[in-house]
Formats: structure tokens, C-alpha cells, sequence
């Protein structure tokens, strides 16, 4: 029960008194009782002898009391009243609750949070009701007690000695502001009505409401009152969730249809596309026909609807007149318009229209009138016209009932929390534009926060579906915010917790006790610093690969709008180089902290210099590991790392090849390491952690204990007490080295060495172990004694011993000069490494007598049993620059092999592989494809690099099935194979002198001549055509070798190509890497410069190359090539050779087509072009270019083919052989015209049995005339356009898709301009087209029988009660409703069929996937009923 209660007394007086406890009234007859109780009778009279001082205040405080317990009772009226409300309260709140929650089954959590809510918000109330009548009620007992008490004491003076009358009064003037406080908080806390948001509960049922305490206060003249206001209609407060958490499922798929700003834009739903194309059809029917027409005498009105056709679009639209402005009209009928505002079309000069459906205007304006106000062009769409009744339809009341049931489909939206980022402004151009940049034409998932006053508060998101490339943001309002555009209203961006963020690899770390080779790549301090393994041949190609992608790009499709913290990118550094990174933090709007995943610095960078990373670039792992030196910290403790132990630091480790024993590893992967200086001396390695603290730069760890034993020379080195005792024997002990002279006599003995040089198999140069010692002493020797020395005024000359000062490494060695250069350089020859370097002559000083005394330490040794592959006498720069990076500075076995007196000591040379295993060097290379056997009958003089005549050698006869190749030679370094090209000396380089061709042209001295197939006729795939007209083919049964050999090619080759000098020869084989960064085999076809010209012999093309994407090779030029150069058979181009349009066109028309080629003439040289007949879609490649007068063909037999038909001949399509009746066959429904007439093709791919002879056939005739239309669809603009419109004329038609099909023509719907409606024979689908989408068809697409087949489904009829107001227009027997749902029983399922009669019409019974006949499901919604 509602009703309105006020405090009410037994006085008006009191009633009328404000809420208050300390009012004074004077001469107020207060009634009172005899018997002590109150009572409404009549007053005594005091006497007066009691009229004194004591009395008056007596009567004063009993006046109070007797008000303030009037209030109490008023209290408990109001609280009795209360509890009574709420009670009515609860049931109606359970009732709505109840009613409205039990509609919504999805939300019955939902619905048992808000009983709970409910019933917790009662209980508490209920509670503090109760408080509040306890507390009242003792303050009313005791205000009783006190009152009888004075009053007793008001007639007897006896009484007041001996009672305390000061405290009988303070009680009786006790204050009661806390209870009534209480008990008017609990009234304004009135339980508000439940509100329940059912926006969108299609998409999403979660947004409810809550329930909360209202707040409900009058004014009444500035003061409060107790009047309970129990206003349901208004409540204080709607609850909303607006938390994003609780809203996430809120979403739906839309797109943008009109931007004003980012807060005033429409949005399409994604999900009404079948309502837009019904509506979109019934528009364009009504307004085409001669009826919907504009007279000049026609009224329009404003506020009006009416339909207006888009220039830009040449849609017919829906639309409500916004804006009238007549030819006449004055400043003050403009102003002040005194009833609707209606014109004759005849008098309208400007008439804007707004496009419910779309969100923007349209503004006609008559040309011959100027309106004084006209619209921004920048802004609507505006149309100038003589007639504007040729863009105005004014709808009548049937297609108005028609389209009533369709709402307006844009929705006005705006973006949630954000404002212009200055208000006063407004929104730029420049928000707008990137607002449309960001979401135009695609397709975006739209977050529903609230609607207010009738608009959406959205945010628009990336799609779950969309890719990572995609130019839609994260969200567009934070995007906005970002690019400093916006900016929020109070938050701050959400954090995008559900968003998926790109992460690059972790980086691959070594484990723990395992000792590699790094370099360290940026220092922040000794404990915190990064390093790099020494990188592979793939990681050197990662900073050129990202500098020719991100270089070329203008970065629009790349632009991250709204970075993520952990999000990887790639970023731009000082020198204007691009590299791999990862935002770690966002510090302003515009700004981004990000790190070099690869380097381990990092930079404050504006969002102009990030972008997004591609796929391929994140599959390559973080290369910069980070990590700090165990076992040390800050000198004495300090708490930071100082500056001095910082830079001695990054000088003891820039630019320096340093070994990494990894001592632990941390959290998050962080490593704790001892570094080693790998290029000392003599491999003598210095340990970093103990030299910061000899240093007094850092100190040891509490605990830890410097290690006093010897530091590892190399993580390989065998111990020395290992070293044969063969070796020791041969060692005298007074460290006098022996002669390689010595050791011939010493077949198959084992020697441990470490390489000091390569220059190729044939000239490695080896230092002994049992050395080692003299060599140290000999440098020490040298060191103290050239240390002061000047430079000598010496004529140096060949052959002269010196000690040369080598600044690289800070060494005086012993050398040999070999050559003079000039006057002040000189090649000197290192005869203890056999290395040579050229050097200034002030680094050169006479060598002392006694230094000559001891031998060269490095023996000269050569590889046996393999020679270079190709027939050449010569190594390749691939094989020498191999060997030089396993073996340089690798300890080794040596086992002398049986010599004669060659110029370099022949041994195997044994080193450690990954696994520990001893592998041999020259198994490995032969393994590699590298070197050849050398199977030798007698002894040839093949051990020098180079020899006086050609060696002779027993080819074998190689394998074309190539296997897989294992590495198995270690890396001296790091126990693993490195992929790493680097670079020689330039002594080696001389070395590396590559065999000259012999003297014939042509291929055919490398690779072996393409093979052609048996088989006269063939398909296959046209990879290239050549710059004169070849074509390229690889016949599609060679596909499957070719991938075989890709992948062996790639398992072989990684990286970059040669990047030393290297002298290129014309026809050399070689393989190049491509643009898409795969290998293939190649042939050099020019060499110009640094780029080559080569070509690709299994794809046919040529490019030119930088010399770095090339390596020179003869490993597989046995495989013969699988691209065939070929000829067109009898075919004369136009002035004797192909033009270049003609090329363009052949290009165009077949790369990467599959055609079938018909061998017409071999040719007399295998590597000449085979004479062949190509047939593309059944046409003849010949005839085809021949009447395109490209060319002359003597054989063109089919060139009718291309032809149209021709004067009074009526070609028609062929009709589609239909199965047996009582057959069941597979079907496909593609086009229904009501559910009673449909479409259907035949599917024998459905066909779980073997299909029949019919179904066999159609399939047949499906797969040709695809592959024919796809042809067809290339050749397109060559077919002439459509002049004979006749009824049933096949013709060409091009659909929505952009794709040409078969057609027939029906009727012409439309002269000005000329619209046909033509119907896609293969489908059975219709289409109003201009002519400009209409084409002749060739005659050839007549032979195969139309796909689609118009059927009756039998066994039901419209139903007779169909109540649906919404019937299809051209069958209005039908619902629309019923439409729809045939639709959802057919599309995109597996259906059968049986023919039941072929005359006068097929008709058919139809199955859906459950064998049931698909109309049931009619009949059971009422739309149908069966056909007796």
C-alpha cells in the first residue's frame, strides 16, 4: 500500500511545529491525568500559591517532555509505517523480479545474486528498524517515569527535598536529535525500485540491474521534512553495471556506415546483413517501378520519409526529410514557420535528406537555384540535379506497411569516455580521419557499455577472428588517446588483459657448466649486462632482412595505434637502422620505452618509430642474453657498481670475442657467469670476475673462495699429459721442434696438434702441442727485446727473415717478407702460424741470429683421399672458408698418411664432434658435398694447392636421389656446428682461384639437360615466361622431386651467400638466394659489377643479385633441371619475335597456371626450346594470341572456339541429364526462389556409394567448366560487350563477386539506363546488370550442360493460417518468415534428392542431413501444411 504519512499529534500546534526538540511555548494547557497516565480530558487549574520559581520550571520541562514524547509517538508511527512499507516493498520487488527473471533463463545466477542482494538490503533494513524501536522504546519508558516523577513533584513540596530536582529536570529536558536522526535516515533510505536493462538481450542477457538505497529528500523552504515520498515512476538512480568485466560478453560484429566524430558515428550490424538485403531488394523493386515517381505538383513535408537514390553507391535508400529550403523564401518564413513545413516539389530549391540505414546525409540541390546556405561538401553527400525527381521516390502506405516491421538499421554510437583533446576545439580533421583509417571497410567487434538519451556508448575492438596484421587497433579509444588525438574523460586506458600480444622467442640460453664462445653487446653494469652467442649464418641475415622490409615500407599498414606493454615491435635506433624490440613501458601519451630484444639496450621512442612486427621476424629468438659476473659484487660492498668498475668493464669486453662459462642459471633466465678473454695470447685466458677484483674494482661474495688451480686453456684442450707418447719421443727436451720432414718416415703415427691457419684442404697449417712451450718462450723472448726498439731504416727485399709487430693481437712474431708492396707495406709470410699479413714497414725489425736458430713451429699439412668437386683442380671459396671456421684454433689429431715428397705433409686431421666423438675431416666434407673421393690408381702429385697438371681422378657415377647430410664436425669453439659464414684473410683469398670454363657454350658443361617426358601429352605448370617469348614449364610429375631436392637445397644452405671477393665466370653453377629467402640452384648469366644477372634453371626466370646472395657450387648439377624451355609449335609472332606487350600478356595470362601441353617436335640440342601446342581452359594458346594478332598460327583449327556466335543463330545451353526417378542422388541447393521452387546441382563429392554413370558425368562436366570460367575470367577484357539483348541469349555475366559466370538474358527491366535481368544459369540465381556486365560467351562454354536445375519439392503447401504479415513479393502465397527458415534447413548441409515426376515440371523430394525430408520442419513451425 503507497500512500503519504506525516507526523501527526493530538495539537495543530504540534503538528504544525518543526521537527525540533528545544521549542518554547509559553501558556500552553498541557492535559493531564489523576491517576498519573495522560489522558485527553479536560485540565486543572494549578492553585496559586504553586505559581513560583520552582513550579515554572517544572511546568517548562514537562511542556518539553510532553512534546518530545509526542514526537516518540510519532516516531513510532512512522517506524510502524516503515516496516509495513518495506514489507509491501520486498513483495513487490520479488514480485518484478521474480516476473521479469523468469523470462530470462540464461541469467538464473544472475537472478539468484539479486534475491541475495535482496534479501541481505531486508535484513539490514528490517535490522535497523528494530535497533531503532528498542532504542525509542527505553527512551520512551524512561521520558514516562520522568514526567510522572515531576509532575508528583509539581503538587507536593514535601517530595523535592529529598529527591535530586536538578537531574528530574536535565531528564526531562533530555535531547532526542540522535533518535529522531535515525529514524529520518532510515526513511530517506528508501528501497528503490528494481531496474532491469534489457538493451540487446539478443546479444547478451548479463546487463541487469542491482539493487540499491535511494536517497529521498523534499525541500521545503530550506528545511527538511519527514514526508516519505514514494515516487516509483522516477527512481533516483538506474543501476547500471558498468563495470567492463562484467560486460565483456556485450559484443557484436559491425561495421562503420557513416563517421561525424569519434563520439557521433552509425554502426551496421553484422548479424542484419539478411534483413539489409531484404530491405535493399524491395527498395530497388518499388523505386524502379513507373508508379513510385515524383510529380511537380507533389507535396513534400518535412520530418516526412522518402526514399533517395546514392550517387556514390546507386542505391536506392530510405531516408526522413531534415531540411527544406524553397526557391523564394524570406529570413523571417525561415525563422518563424507557423505550421508544417511542406513545398511542391515544383518550389524546392535544397532539400536534405538523412539516410536512416546508412547514418549520413544526402543534399539535392536544384541547378538552376543558389541557396543561400549551402551544405559542407566535406561533410554530405551533395547531388546537383535539374530533376530532382529522379533521385526522390515517395512511398506509398503498402510499401510503407512493408518495410515497417524493418528498424532503421544504422545505430548512432559514440566512443565511451573520451572527449576532444581540447574541448573548446571540438574534434579535428585529423581524429576523423584516422578514425575512418582505423575501422573503413572492416569489419569490428563493438563493446555496448550503456545507451544514453538514445545512443550506444561503445567501444570498437579488433575482432577476435581478424590476424595480427590487421590495421585495426586493440581499441579505438585507447588508440585515439595514444596518437594524442583524444583524450579520457577520468580513467586512465584499460589494461587490454584479453588481448592477445605478439611475443618473440625466448632466447636460447646454454646450460649450466657449459662453456661458449659470446660477445658481449651492451654493459648497464657487471651485474646487469647482456651477451650474444656467436651467431649463426640465420642471424646474420635477420638485421639485413629487417632493413630491406621496414626501409621499403611507408609504415601506413604498420603503425601500432595502441601499444601494449609486452607487445613485440620493431623500432627504429639512432641510426636510422631498424631492429627487433619489446614496448616495457608507456611513460607519456606519445612515447614508448622499448628494448632491443637483440642488444639489450633500451630507448624512449615516439610511436612514429615503432611498428609492427611481421610473423616471420618473430619466429627468429631474442638474441641478447642477459646476464652478471658470479661471484663478485660492488668493491667492499657498496651498493651500487661505480663508474670506474663500469667502464673497465666495457674496456675489457668491447668489441672482443669473449668465452662465457655459465656457472648458474637464475630467475627468469638470467645467467651467472665468469667471462673469459678469448683472445689472449697464446689462448691463455684471463678470467673478468678475478681481474675486476685484483683491480680493487669489485670483491668477492661473502663465502666464496678464489679457485687457485690453472685456468683452462680451451673448453676442448685435451690435458697435455694425454698427448702420445710418440709425439713426446719426437719432442726432444730441450724444446727443439722437428721438421714435417721428420715425420714422413712416420706413417700412421698420431700427433696432437692445435690449426693455426688454413688456407684450404690442401694447405692447413698445424702447431704441435708439445710446442706450445717454445712458442711462449720464444714471444716472451721477442717482446722484451723489440719492446723499445725504433723503426730501422732497412731496404726490405723477398725472402728477408724479420720480426714483425702485429697490432691486432700486440705480438712481435717471426715472418718471412714475400712480396714488397710499395714502399711502406710488405706481405710477410708468419712462419709459425702460416698465416700472411701485410704490414706498414715500421712494424718490421731484423730478426736476431739467435731467433733463427729455432724452426718454424707450424707444419704445412695437406687432406688426403679427397679432391674439389666439379672436375676442377682447384677449391672452392665455400669449402675453404668452411674448413677455415671449424678448424682455426681447434685441437686436433693428425695421422700421418703415407707420403711422397710433396710440398705439405698429407694426414687425416681427427677433431671432436658435439657428441665427443673423433670425426674426420675429410668424411665431413665429402659428406657435405664438398669434396670428392679421390679413388687413385697410382700416386699423383695432388698434395700441393697447386699442381702443374690436371690430377687424374675415376668419376663416379653420383646418385640424383639426394639424401639428408648430419653435421658431425664440432665446432672448436662451442661444441656445436655453427652456420656462420665469415671472412679470410686476404692471403687466403688469393688461394681461392676458381677453375676456368672450357671453351663451349651453354649449360651443358655444368648441369645436365632438362629431361622431357615420355608421355606426348602432359600437364603442367607454367613457372615463367622469358623476355623473348619462352615459356618455362615444370611438368606437374616432377613436382614431387623437385620439393625433395627445395628441401635438401635448404637443409644445406642457410644464411646469407659468399661474403668474400670472389671472382664470378660466366655459366658458373652456383645456388642464390631468392627474395623469399629459399635456395635454388642457378646458373650465372652475366656478371656486371656487384650484381649478377643468374638464372633459376628450375624455374626459368633471371634476376639480377647481389654477390652476397650467392654461393658457388657443383653439388647438384648432375640433377637435370625440371624447368623445360618451350616453343609455341608453328607460331610467327608479329616482326618475327615477341613484343613486350605481347610478353606482359603471356605473363599475365599464365604464370603459375597449370595447362596441358601436347610435345609437337623435339628439338636436335637438348638445351634448345621444345616445339609444343598449349591448351589453357580448352583454348589453344596458338589460336588464342593469333586472334588476339599477336601473332600468325598455320594450325588454328580451334580458332572458332574464340569466337561468338554470329547473324540469326540461336545457340543454347545444353540441360543437365537428370538421374533415374526413385534414385536417390547427393545434391546441393544453390538458389531458392520460395521454399516450394529451388535450384539444386548435382554433388557426387556427397555420394557415400559409387556414384552413377549421371552423377559421374556432372562431376566430370563441374570440375572442366570450373577450370574453363577460370580461364575464361582471365581472358574477360577481350570478349567483345553484349549488343543483341534476345530473350534466353547466353551470354557472359559478371556477378557481385567480381567473377564472370554463365548466363542467360530474361527481360530488360530498365531503358534509361539499360538494366537487364539476366539469370546465372549454373546457380539459378538472378541479377539486374548494365550492360557494362554482360560479355559475349565463347562457344566453346556451350558444350557443357547447365550445373543448375530448377525443381518443386513435393509433399507440402503454404500453410492456410500463416499470420506473418511479411510475404515475398513475387509469391506472396508464401511468408517471408517461411523463407528464411527453408534457408536455414538447406544451406550449407548435405541433402538428397529422389525424383518423383520429370513432367511437366521435375519434381523432387528433398533430405536433410537426417534423412528426413527438409519441409518438415515447416510444417512443424505452422508455416506449411502437408499436400495431401
Amino acid at each position: 500500500m503507497d500512500f503519504e504519512l506525516g507526523l501527526c499529534g493530538s495539537s495543530l500546534e504540534r503538528q504544525a511545529r518543526p521537527f525540533s526538540h528545544n521549542t518554547k511555548e509559553k501558556n500552553v494547557q498541557h492535559p493531564f491525568s489523576s491517576n498519573g497516565g495522560l489522558s485527553d480530558g479536560p485540565a486543572v487549574a494549578p492553585s496559586s500559591d504553586m505559581e513560583n520559581s520552582t513550579g515554572q520550571d517544572i511546568d517548562e520541562a514537562l511542556g518539553i517532555a510532553l512534546s518530545n514524547l509526542g514526537h516518540f509517538r510519532d516516531a513510532s508511527k512512522v517506524l510502524e509505517y516503515l516496516e509495513l512499507k518495506v514489507k509491501h516493498k520486498n513483495d513487490k520487488v520479488t514480485e518484478a523480479a521474480d516476473r521479469t527473471l523468469d523470462e530470462l533463463i540464461a541469467l538464473l545466477s544472475r537472478k539468484r545474486k539479486l534475491f541475495s542482494d535482496l534479501k541481505e538490503n531486508i535484513n539490514s533494513y528490517s535490522s535497523s528498524i528494530a535497533k531503532a524501536k528498542e532504542v525509542i522504546e527505553e527512551k520512551k519508558k524512561h521520558l514516562i517515569g520522568a514526567i510522572k516523577t515531576a509532575k508528583e513533584l509539581k503538587f507536593s513540596h514535601s517530595l523535592r527535598n529529598c529527591c535530586d530536582l536538578t537531574q528530574i529536570i536535565c531528564d526531562l529536558k533530555l535531547p532526542v536529535e540522535a533518535e529522531l536522526s535515525r529514524v529520518k535516515n532510515l526513511k530517506e533510505k528508501i528501497l528503490s525500485r528494481l531496474f532491469l536493462n534489457t538493451f540487446e538481450m539478443r546479444s547478451s542477457l548479463e546487463n541487469l540491474g542491482e539493487i540499491k538505497w535511494g536517497i529521498d529528500r523534499e525541500v521545503n523552504n530550506g528545511q527538511d521534512t519527514l514526508i516519505l515520498d514514494d515516487q516509483e515512476e522516477t527512481p533516483d538512480v538506474i543501476i547500471e553495471e558498468i563495470l567492463e568485466d562484467d560486460l565483456e560478453g556485450l559484443t557484436e560484429l559491425v561495421f562503420v556506415s557513416h563517421v561525424v566524430n569519434p563520439c557521433h558515428f552509425y554502426v551496421r550490424k553484422y548479424s542484419q546483413k539478411k534483413e539489409a538485403f531484404a530491405l535493399q531488394t524491395k527498395l530497388e523493386k518499388f523505386c524502379c517501378s513507373k508508379s513510385s515517381g515524383l510529380l511537380p505538383s507533389d507535396i513534400l513535408e518535412l520530418g516526412a520519409r522518402t526514399f533517395v537514390m546514392s550517387r556514390e553507391t546507386g542505391m536506392w535508400c530510405r531516408g526522413t526529410i531534415t531540411e527544406l529550403i524553397p526557391v523564394e523564401e524570406s529570413k523571417y518564413q525561415r525563422k518563424k514557420p507557423c505550421g508544417p513545413i511542406r513545398y511542391k516539389v515544383c518550389d524546392v530549391a535544397l532539400l536534405k535528406v538523412f539516410l536512416i540505414d546508412f547514418g549520413s546525409s544526402i543534399v539535392l540541390i536544384f541547378s538552376g537555384c543558389d541557396p543561400a546556405e549551402r551544405p559542407d561538401p566535406a561533410t554530405l553527400q551533395t547531388i546537383e540535379t535539374h530533376d530532382i525527381c529522379l533521385f526522390v521516390r515517395k512511398p506509398d502506405q503498402h510499401i510503407e506497411a512493408e518495410l515497417a516491421a524493418i528498424p532503421p538499421l544504422a545505430v548512432r554510437c559514440s566512443l565511451k569516455d573520451v572527449v576532444p583533446k581540447n574541448e573548446d576545439e571540438g574534434w579535428g580533421e585529423e581524429a576523423k580521419t584516422k578514425f575512418l583509417e582505423m575501422v573503413n571497410n572492416k569489419v569490428v567487434s563493438m563493446m555496448v557499455f550503456r545507451e544514453e538519451d538514445g545512443v550506444l556508448i561503445v567501444d570498437l575492438r579488433k575482432p577476435p577472428f581478424n590476424e595480427v596484421s590487421s590495421n585495426v587497433p586493440l581499441s579505438l579509444k585507447d588508440a585515439l588517446v595514444f596518437l594524442d588525438l583524444a583524450r579520457f574523460k577520468l580513467q586512465l586506458p584499460s589494461q587490454l588483459e584479453n588481448c592477445t600480444v605478439s611475443h618473440y622467442r625466448p632466447p636460447d640460453i646454454p646450460q649450466e657448466g657449459e662453456e661458449v664462445f659470446v660477445v658481449v653487446c651492451h654493459i648497464n653494469s657487471p651485474s646487469d649486462f647482456y651477451l650474444r652467442l656467436r651467431e649463426s649464418v640465420e642471424s646474420l641475415t635477420l638485421p639485413e632482412k629487417i632493413q630491406e622490409i621496414y626501409k621499403q615500407e611507408n609504415g601506413k599498414n604498420l603503425e601500432i595505434f595502441c601499444p601494449v606493454e609486452g607487445q613485440a615491435c620493431i623500432a627504429k635506433q639512432e641510426d636510422g637502422n631498424w631492429y627487433r624490440a619489446q614496448i616495457i613501458g608507456l611513460p607519456s601519451c606519445r612515447e614508448v620505452l622499448v628494448k632491443y630484444v637483440d642488444y639489450g639496450n633500451t630507448a624512449n621512442l615516439t610511436h612514429k618509430d615503432i611498428r609492427k612486427v611481421k610473423q616471420e621476424l618473430l619466429s627468429f629468438p631474442e638474441k641478447a642474453i642477459r646476464c652478471r659476473l658470479a661471484c663478485i659484487e660492488p668493491f667492499k660492498g657498496a651498493n651500487e657498481w661505480n663508474r670506474e668498475a663500469k667502464e673497465r668493464f666495457e674496456e675489457l669486453t668491447e668489441d672482443k670475442l669473449m668465452l662465457c662459462s655459465v656457472i648458474e642459471i637464475l630467475d627468469n633466465n638470467v645467467l651467472s657467469i665468469e667471462l673469459f678473454n678469448a683472445s689472449a695470447d697464446n689462448g691463455r685466458k684471463l678470467s673478468i670476475n678475478c681481474q675486476l677484483v685484483e683491480e680493487d674494482l669489485a670483491s668477492y661474495i661473502p663465502g666464496y673462495t678464489e679457485r687457485t688451480e690453472v685456468r683452462p686453456n680451451e673448453i676442448w684442450d685435451d690435458p697435455l699429459e694425454e698427448v702420445s707418447k710418440t709425439s713426446e719421443a719426437l719432442i726432444p727436451i730441450d724444446m727443439e721442434p722437428v721438421n714435417e720432414g721428420d715425420f714422413r718416415s712416420l706413417c700412421n703415427k698420431e700427433l696432437h696438434g692445435r690449426i693455426s691457419h688454413v688456407v684450404s684442404p690442401s694447405k692447413i697449417f698445424v702447431q704441435l702441442l708439445s710446442s706450445e712451450r717454445i712458442l711462449e718462450s720464444l714471444q716472451e723472448e721477442m717482446a722484451s727485446f723489440y719492446k723499445e726498439s725504433q723503426p730501422q731504416s732497412v731496404k726490405w727485399e723477398s725472402e728477408m727473415h724479420c720480426a714483425v709487430y702485429l697490432q691486432d693481437v700486440g705480438q712481435w712474431q717471426r715472418g718471412q717478407i714475400s712480396r714488397v708492396v710499395s714502399k711502406t707495406s710488405a706481405e710477410v709470410l708468419l712462419y709459425d702460424s702460416g698465416a700472411e699479413e701485410t704490414v706498414e714497414v715500421s712494424c718490421l725489425r731484423k730478426l736476431e741470429e739467435s731467433m733463427k736458430t729455432i724452426k718454424a713451429l707450424a707444419i704445412e699439412c695437406s687432406l688426403t683421399e679427397i679432391r674439389p668437386t666439379g672436375g676442377s683442380t682447384q677449391w672452392t671459396a665455400t669449402v675453404c672458408e668452411c674448413l677455415s671456421y671449424y678448424l682455426t684454433g681447434a685441437q686436433v689429431k693428425i695421422v700421418i698418411q703415407e707420403n711422397d715428397a710433396g710440398c705439405a705433409l698429407p694426414v687425416k686431421i681427427l677433431c671432436k664432434d658435439e657428441t665427443g666423438k673423433m670425426t674426420d675431416t675429410s668424411e665431413y666434407l665429402i659428406e657435405q658435398g664438398l669434396a670428392l673421393r679421390n679413388r687413385r690408381t697410382g700416386k699423383a702429385d695432388g698434395a700441393c694447392l697447386v699442381s702443374k697438371e690436371h690430377p687424374e681422378v675415376h668419376f663416379e657415377q653420383e646418385n640424383t636421389q639426394l639424401d639428408g647430410c648430419t653435421s658431425k664436425i664440432a665446432c672448436a669453439r662451442n661444441g656445436t656446428v655453427p652456420e656462420e659464414n665469415t671472412t679470410i684473410s686476404e692471403s687466403e683469398q688469393k688461394s681461392l682461384k676458381t677453375h676456368e670454363l672450357l671453351p663451349h657454350s651453354g649449360m651443358d658443361e655444368v648441369y645436365k639437360s632438362p629431361i622431357v617426358p615420355e608421355a606426348k601429352i602432359f600437364q603442367a605448370v607454367v613457372s615463367c615466361i622469358g623476355g623473348d617469348g619462352t615459356i618455362y614449364i615444370i611438368p606437374k610429375l616432377f613436382e614431387t622431386a623437385l620439393n625433395k631436392l627445395m628441401v635438401e637445397i635448404q637443409n644445406t644452405f642457410k644464411g646469407l651467400g659468399l661474403l668474400i671477393p670472389y671472382c664470378w665466370k660466366k655459366g658458373e653453377a652456383c645456388v642464390v638466394r631468392g627474395s623469399d629467402t629459399l635456395w635454388y640452384r642457378a646458373k650465372i648469366v652475366e656478371v656486371s659489377g656487384s650484381t649478377l644477372q643468374v638464372q633459376y634453371i628450375d624455374h626459368g626466370y633471371i634476376e639480377s643479385i647481389p654477390q652476397c646472395h650467392l654461393y658457388p657450387t657443383t653439388f647438384y648439377t648432375r640433377i637435370p633441371p625440371f624447368c623445360i624451355p618451350c616453343q609455341l609449335y608453328k607460331t610467327l609472332p608479329i616482326g618475327n619475335f615477341w613484343q613486350q606487350d605481347a610478353v606482359d600478356y603471356l605473363q599475365e595470362l599464365l604464370k603459375n597456371e597449370e595447362v596441358e601441353i601436347h610435345v609437337k617436335e623435339l628439338p636436335d640440342n637438348p638445351w634448345d626450346k621444345l616445339s609444343i601446342s598449349l591448351y589453357f581452359g580448352g583454348i589453344s594458346l596458338s589460336s588464342f594470341m593469333a586472334y588476339q594478332k599477336y601473332c600468325v598460327a598455320e594450325d588454328c583449327q580451334d580458332i572458332q572456339k574464340l569466337g561468338t556466335f554470329e547473324g540469326d543463330l540461336s545457340p543454347s545451353y545444353l540441360l543437365q541429364p537428370l538421374p533415374v526417378p526413385g534414385e536417390t542422388f547427393p545434391v546441393t541447393v544453390t538458389h531458392l526462389v520460395s521454399p516450394k521452387e529451388v535450384y539444386i546441382c548435382l554433388d557426387s563429392s556427397g555420394n557415400l556409394t559409387k556414384p552413377s554413370a549421371t552423377e559421374r558425368a556432372a562431376s566430370c562436366d563441374s570440375e572442366s567448366l570450373n577450370k574453363a570460367l577460370k580461364w575464361c575470367n582471365k581472358i574477360v577484357k577481350t570478349l567483345p560487350h553484349l549488343t543483341n539483348f534476345k530473350k534466353e541469349l547466353p551470354c557472359l555475366a559478371e556477378y557481385v563477386d567480381g567473377l564472370w559466370y554463365r548466363a542467360k538474358l530474361l527481360s530488360v527491366t530498365q531503358l534509361v539506363p539499360v538494366q537487364i535481368l539476366v539469370q546465372f544459369v549454373d546457380y539459378g540465381t538472378y541479377l539486374v546488370a548494365p550492360t557494362s556486365r554482360l560479355r559475349h560467351i565463347p562457344c566453346h562454354l556451350l558444350k557443357y550442360p547447365v550445373q543448375a536445375v530448377r525443381v518443386l519439392l513435393a509433399g507440402f503447401r503454404p500453410a492456410s493460417d500463416d499470420k506473418n504479415v511479411e510475404r515475398i513479393p513475387y509469391s506472396p502465397e508464401w511468408s517471408l518468415k517461411a523463407l528464411w527458415t527453408m534457408v536455414d534447413c538447406v544451406e550449407g548441409k548435405r541433402l538428397s534428392a529422389s525424383i518423383l515426376t520429370v513432367s511437366p515440371e521435375v519434381t523432387i523430394s528433398l533430405y536433410g542431413d537426417d534423412k528426413n525430408l527438409v519441409h518438415l520442419k515447416l510444417i512443424e513451425m505452422g508455416l506449411a501444411e502437408l499436400d495431401q
